[in-house]
């Protein structure tokens, strides 16, 4: 019996192996179908009873429209880039010149571009400078001697005096200038051919002034016929026993044409228009410059 068992195992075992090794196992038709069966029914239910798609649009049978070309710019649009490019060349700068420019005249003008800019030297003098100061320009003021007075005086200063002499006279019965003390003086000018016609207050040249008692000013004498004018002037001093004070030119300066003066007495008698009422447009007043307290005399 052990005998057999062995001989059994030794020729079945062999056998059985090779068999399955040498067929591979295949799996049937039927197997695959059982296998199919076999599948749950919900994925037969979705299949079979699921709803159909909608079926795609139908193609349109007339052609699509031709697409159109972006229209072309405006003419404003052209212009607005035409001026906006204009003006930006507008703000180009120019090229410097390296180079010297010859402006004839023998004058210098080059120039350097490279490193800092330096001012162009200044033109060089036409004629060589001194190494002292240049003079000062002279005054305008003419400065006349003695004898020059003298000789002025002589073709103007007595013609003048004549002139205010007879416009005196000729007051008593007419009217004489435009009643100030300008207009009179004025007129007595008119008189004399020699004579310069000057503006107020500048009657001519200055040779005597005088502010309060001091003496400021003198350059000769003073003669009949020059031109006395009291700015602001106070006088107060005695007349014979009695005592005196007196204002003129306060308003405007009293302006008159001298017709005497007396050296020793510093006392000058003057022809002026009379502003009193009821009397000749002319009067003759005397004053006393060594009784000015205040204000200021000159004589032209």
């Amino acid at each position: 019996m052990p005998q057999n068992r062995r001989a059994s195992g030794q020729i079945t075992a062999p056998t059985s192996r090779k068999a399955s090794a040498e067929a591979p196992h295949v799996p049937s038709s039927n197997a695959r179908r059982a296998s199919t069966l076999n599948q749950p029914q919900a994925q037969e239910f979705v299949i079979v009873d699921s709803e159909d798609p909608p079926p795609p649009p139908a193609r349109p049978s007339s052609r699509p429209p031709p697409r159109t070309a972006p229209s072309p710019p405006s003419a404003v649009d052209h212009s607005e880039s035409i001026d906006s490019l204009s003006s930006s060349q507008q703000w180009e700068l120019p090229s410097i010149p390296t180079g010297s420019l010859d402006f004839g005249g023998g004058i210098d003008t080059t120039f350097s571009v490279e490193g800092t800019p330096t001012p162009p030297p200044p033109p060089k003098p036409a004629h060589p400078q001194s190494s002292q100061q240049a003079p000062a320009p002279k005054s305008t003021e003419v400065h006349y001697s003695a004898d020059d007075l003298v000789a002025i005086w002589g073709r103007v200063g007595v013609h003048l005096c004549e002139a205010a002499t007879q416009l005196y006279e000729k007051s008593k019965k007419s009217l004489v200038g435009d009643g100030t003390y300008t207009g009179f003086v004025n007129a007595a000018l008119h008189e004399v051919p020699n004579a310069a016609h000057s503006t107020p207050p500048a009657w001519g040249h200055l040779i005597y002034s005088q502010a309060a008692g001091s003496v400021q000013k003198r350059l000769s004498d003073i003669m009949p016929g020059d031109i006395v004018a009291l700015f602001d002037a106070k006088l107060k001093g005695h007349k014979g026993l009695a005592t005196y004070s007196q204002t003129v030119g306060a308003g405007e300066p009293l302006v008159g044409i001298v017709s005497e003066f007396e050296p020793k007495k510093s006392k000058i008698r003057v022809f002026q228009a009379n502003q009193h009422v009821g009397h000749q447009t002319v009067e003759a007043a005397s004053y006393r410059l060594e009784d000015l307290k205040s204000g200021i005399v000159k004589v032209c």
